[in-house]
């Protein structure tokens, strides 16, 4: 299997760990972008405001794995996974419902946001921890 490097505590991350983190990833995406397209808002990719607000969000929490954090040790387990995910859902979700589905833009944003790093990341572009 080959190894990528990801961070430095992530050292030694395989390729099915990414794979994972890109399924569950995409499945959120997919969930949020039907939602979105469900409320009839698909325009509201097009905003500045969303993509700002789901950039900055993905680049926080990447920021939480990349840095001295206890988020990628508890990552790895499939509980915090499965909760991470239905909670990321359910939270987005929920302020949909409050607010109005431009969070459900921002979101898919925020996801876009983290399948370039991934790709920077598999090629080698990237390694994480703010080196080439």
């Amino acid at each position: 299997m080959p190894v990528v490097s990801f961070c430095p505590d992530h050292v030694g991350t395989t390729v099915d760990e990414y794979v994972r983190d890109a399924s569950l990833a995409a499945t959120s995406g997919a969930v949020v972008l039907f939602g979105l397209a469900r409320a009839g808002s698909l325009s509201l990719l097009r905003t500045p405001s969303a993509l700002g607000v789901g950039v900055a969000g993905a680049l926080a929490v990447e920021a939480a794995f990349v840095a001295d954090t206890p988020a990628g040790r508890l990552w790895e387990s499939r509980t915090v996974q499965v909760g991470g995910t239905t909670a990321f859902l359910g939270g987005v979700a929920a302020l949909a419902w409050v607010t109005g589905p431009w969070i459900l833009a921002a979101a898919c944003w925020g996801l876009a946001t983290y399948f370039c790093l991934l790709a920077l990341v598999l090629a080698d572009v990237w390694d994480g921890d703010g080196t080439a």
